[in-house]
Formats: structure tokens, C-alpha cells, sequence
């Protein structure tokens, strides 16, 4: 018997409520699922919703042309684009957990397994290296071409995306994808792998991190690209560089 779309939704909504509860998701940070129809698929709210109180009601159905708008995840793109070309995948998840995020940032991220339950880990570990947000179709799609056969990818300095064939599958891989990365990230790093084994971003080993402004009020573009990553010198090192 097909699922009713009622209850999927519940099923997404409940499914948002166990990622924010085990802190993998929060004001950012997204999951979708494939409906019955494959050019449509439900997703959570976006930016500034509060994840650990979703209800179906408040569970998005979109087509996979819908545009971004207002109210939708910022990296809605990633969602659709998973849809469309690996309509396999029933449940995309996008996180910016802590042991993901720090693992993301790793110029070697270690392959070893040290769950028995996290067989799905990559043995080269997919990581999508620019430093901006999934903002459009192209990236999202580049994006996908990563991941390959894959059930995760990082996202430098950002996160992760974790898929499965299930909505259920996809969050159990989530919650273990994270409980795997934090012994991973805070392991010695690889000989030769350098000090702290930190992907380099404009030549320093240990780049400072800030943020750009994540209020966005309109679609992606020159006003509102939500959330960057962004690596720079400190003041300090700024001020030498002039003397």
C-alpha cells in the first residue's frame, strides 16, 4: 500500500524533531524526502524555523522546478537536484553538527572505521571543497557529482549532506555519521598531514573562521547569499604584512 502523503509528512516532521534533538540540525540545517510521485518531494522549514518543534503542518511540498523563496531551506537546490538525478535516494539530510563540521575541516579526513554500524562510511571520504553555500542548480548538481554512489559528503568548513534509500535509513546514518566523526576529528593527525592535519585556505594551515551575515530576507544573490564560510588573516597578521 502506498504512503498516504499525510503521513509522510508526520513521518518528516517526527524526523526533524530527532535530528534537532540530537543536535545535527537547528535554525540551519534541513532533511527532504522523495513522495510517491517523483517529481515532487516534501522538505522541512528553513532558516529560523525551530526545528525541534516541527509539526507535518509546518512540512513543505514542492515540485523539483520550485525556486527558492522566502521561508524555503537556503540550500534548497540540493534537495531537488538529489531528487532529480538519483531519484534512488528517497531522503536527503543537511547538517551542520559539531563532529561533521570540525571533520569537514580536515585537509585528510581519516577513512578508517571504528563503528560496526557506520559500514556506509566512505572509504575515501567525497568532499565538496568550495566555500560558499549549495546557492543554484549548477553547484547543487556538482555537488551530487560528488557524492557519487555515496551515502555522505562533506562540505569544507560547513557540514555534510548524508542520503539514504529511506527517509528512516537516512536519519539513522546521520545520527551515527556524526557519533563516528567525533573520535575521527579528534584522533593525532596522519604523519606528514602537517600540525593539525586543518584543510589550508589562502596559505595558513589554521585559518580563523567568520561568518557573513545569515539574516536573509529575499532569494540567494547579491543581497541575500545567506551564509558563507569565510577564511581570512587576523588583524595581527594584516598589520604585519604592512610593515
Amino acid at each position: 500500500m502506498p504512503e498516504q502523503p499525510a503521513d509522510l509528512r508526520s513521518e518528516l516532521a517526527a524526523a526533524t524533531r530527532i535530528l534537532a534533538s540530537h543536535h545535527l540540525i537547528g535554525m540551519f540545517g534541513d532533511v527532504s524526502v522523495l513522495t510517491e510521485d517523483p517529481r515532487r518531494y516534501l522538505v522541512g522549514p528553513g532558516a529560523g524555523a525551530r526545528k525541534d518543534r516541527c509539526r507535518a503542518s509546518d512540512v513543505l511540498e514542492l515540485d523539483l522546478d520550485h525556486e527558492f523563496g522566502p521561508g524555503l531551506p537556503l540550500e534548497l537546490y540540493m534537495h531537488s537536484e538529489v531528487h532529480r538525478l538519483k531519484p534512488h535516494i528517497r531522503s536527503l539530510i543537511h547538517v551542520h553538527s559539531p563532529a561533521l563540521v570540525a571533520l569537514a575541516a580536515m585537509a585528510k579526513v581519516p577513512s578508517d572505521l571504528l563503528m560496526l554500524h557506520a559500514s556506509f562510511w566512505p572509504a575515501t571520504m567525497p568532499v565538496w571543497d568550495e566555500a560558499d553555500l549549495v546557492r543554484d542548480r549548477a553547484a547543487a548538481q556538482r555537488l551530487i557529482g560528488i557524492l557519487g554512489d555515496e551515502a555522505i559528503t562533506l562540505l569544507r568548513w560547513h557540514g555534510a549532506v548524508i542520503v539514504g534509500r529511506t527517509l528512516h535509513e537516512a536519519v539513522f546514518r546521520a545520527i551515527l555519521a556524526e557519533e563516528h566523526a567525533g573520535p575521527r576529528g579528534s584522533a593525532p593527525p596522519p604523519p606528514g598531514s602537517g600540525a593539525g592535519n586543518v584543510a589550508r585556505c589562502g596559505g595558513s594551515p589554521n585559518p580563523p573562521m567568520t561568518t557573513a551575515r545569515t539574516s536573509v530576507t529575499g532569494p540567494p544573490g547579491r543581497n541575500g547569499r545567506g551564509t558563507r564560510p569565510r577564511c581570512r588573516a587576523g588583524r595581527g597578521a594584516r598589520r604585519r604584512g604592512r610593515s
